[in-house]
Formats: C-alpha cells, structure tokens, sequence
C-alpha cells in the first residue's frame, strides 16, 4: 500500500504543477483565471477546469521535490 499512496503523491504534485503552466498559459493568451476556467470546461477539461480557480499550490520557482 505505500508504494501506491507514493504514487498517488506523485500524480497530485504533477497535477498541482500542470495546473501552474495552463494557468500561465492563459495569462499568456491575456485571459483571466476565470475565463480560462469557462474554455477548458466547454472543451470538456473539468478537472483542469476547476483546478485553476483554486489557489496555487506549488511554487513553479523551486525545484519539484524527489518522488
């Protein structure tokens, strides 16, 4: 079981800094958390889709930790 629960941490800081580069991404495109948030739903990214509107919770400026 632990080698799971690791592998679930994995996937959740990964997710955590993909989250980070499509919120980048959208500032980039000059688009606000929020309508980004409306386009990724309508094109079926839901999980993407909410993220954003969360708070950040990586910093993209340290180095992501050892998995």
């Amino acid at each position: 079981m632990a080698k799971e629960l690791e592998f679930i941490k994995g996937v959740d800081k990964l997710h955590a800094f993909y989250t980070e580069h499509v919120r980048m991404l959208a500032h980039a495109y000059e688009l606000s958390d929020e309508q980004a948030a409306m386009v990724l739903d309508r094109f079926d990214f839901k999980n993407v889709a909410r993220s954003i509107l969360r708070p950040p919770r990586v910093d993209l400026f340290e180095p992501p930790p050892e998995l």
